[in-house]
């Protein structure tokens, strides 16, 4: 158990920021468990443990450690959600992340291209992405990385919350500005989104997440689908409207103040448009000086805010074009008049449409990927020159 850093760390799970004045602790292998429901309520699911002991800090006394503490037998867990923390979570600062969008928007596919990138861009820092907890570890490779970089299939919908007790993607970033980085990712099924299956504390961690990205699928939109029909391979996944999944999202932030990026996901698809020859979409997206169809995430070495506000008001106009912005626009803006930071993107996780349940022969090319996380990070000075 260690001192605290600058600033509160949020819990991975509920992201509540950790007191400085609060510890709370239970045996790491536990000789009995028993339900707890401050976990469970939580968690969303039953969920059982060792006793969980709290104590309170001395004022002015950052390094103080409870004497029934036992570094050797004893982890620390949140006061809040006694969600077990990685080891020296306290000195390090956790950005954390909640990920939302209908089914089949492609939030799996987007979060495990989206580390591999993140691996890639620090190399050139001498730094290290990597899972800091076996729990990440471990998911990560099972769920995100075999499926997709090995096997070379589609990965899988996130299961339901209701059928798994999802556990947080947590990478370690390495230490930018002075200061140990973390980073927190939540992936949200779709499912549970689409059918509102979202009350309770366990979905509190909503309003308190530094960003939610809200994953966007174009091809949702007919008039699009109609035109890309002879296009692209047919996809029989069809997710919920995501108009009203973000109706959802909104409600669940409302009294927090996240960023909001609304992430326009399988622009391959829309960039297939510019080979219909005489239409109206063929010549915008076809346009050659568009920020959309160019990709500096992993070029520049610091986020570049030029670049990302052109590309906002690009996709901003794409979504009036898609019938889709009037609606999601006038969302960010929720009825209590609060104006929320928020961006607008375009990824493309693979590249190119996969060929049912198989990736493209072509492979794997990720398009502007980096760009949400980059906005996000840029103002603690992580991932910079």
């Amino acid at each position: 158990m260690t001192g605290p850093g600058p600033a509160p760390v949020k819990c991975p799970r509920c992201f509540t920021a950790l007191p400085h004045d609060k510890v709370a602790w239970t045996e790491a292998t536990p000789e009995s468990v028993a339900h707890n429901p401050t976990a469970s309520a939580y968690a969303g699911v039953a969920t059982s443990t060792g006793q969980v002991h709290t104590a309170n800090r001395p004022e002015n006394s950052p390094d103080w450690i409870p004497a029934s503490f036992d570094v050797h037998r004893h982890v620390e867990v949140c006061v809040t959600c006694h969600y077990t923390l990685p080891p020296m979570w306290r000195y390090g600062e956790a950005t954390c992340v909640a990920m939302a969008g209908a089914r089949y928007t492609g939030k799996t596919v987007f979060i495990a291209v989206l580390i591999k990138q993140l691996q890639q861009y620090t190399e050139r820092f001498h730094r290290e992405v990597i899972p800091a907890d076996d729990e990440t570890a471990n998911r990560y490779s099972a769920i995100y990385e075999t499926p997709l970089f090995v096997e070379r299939g589609i990965v899988q919908a996130t299961p339901s919350a209701a059928s798994e007790a999802h556990h947080p993607l947590i990478f370690d970033l390495g230490v930018w500005d002075g200061l140990k980085r973390f980073l927190v990712i939540r992936d949200v099924a779709g499912e549970d989104l689409e059918e509102a299956k979202v009350a309770g504390p366990a979905w509190e961690f909503f309003s308190r997440a530094d960003a939610v990205f809200f994953l966007f699928d174009p091809l949702r939109v007919e008039d699009v689908s109609d035109q890309l029909r002879d296009l692209i391979p047919d996809s029989s996944r069809v997710g919920g409207d995501p108009r009203d999944v973000l109706r959802v999202v909104m409600r669940l932030i409302s009294g927090g103040n996240p960023r909001l990026g609304v992430i326009l996901s399988k622009f391959d698809a829309l960039q297939e448009l510019s080979r219909v020859k005489n239409s109206a979409w063929g010549q915008v997206m076809g346009h050659p000086g568009a920020a959309f169809n160019r990709d500096p995430s992993l070029v520049n070495r610091s986020y570049d805010e030029t670049d990302g506000q052109l590309l906002d008001a690009e996709v901003r106009s794409l979504l009036q074009r898609l019938r889709a912005g009037p609606s999601l626009l006038n969302m960010v803006d929720p009825v209590t008049g609060q104006q929320y930071h928020h961006r607008f993107f375009a990824v493309s996780a693979l590249g190119e449409s996969p060929e049912g349940e198989r990736l493209h022969p072509n492979g794997i090319s990720p398009f502007r990927c980096m760009d949400p996380i980059r906005w996000v990070l840029a103002d603690r000075h992580v991932l910079q020159e």
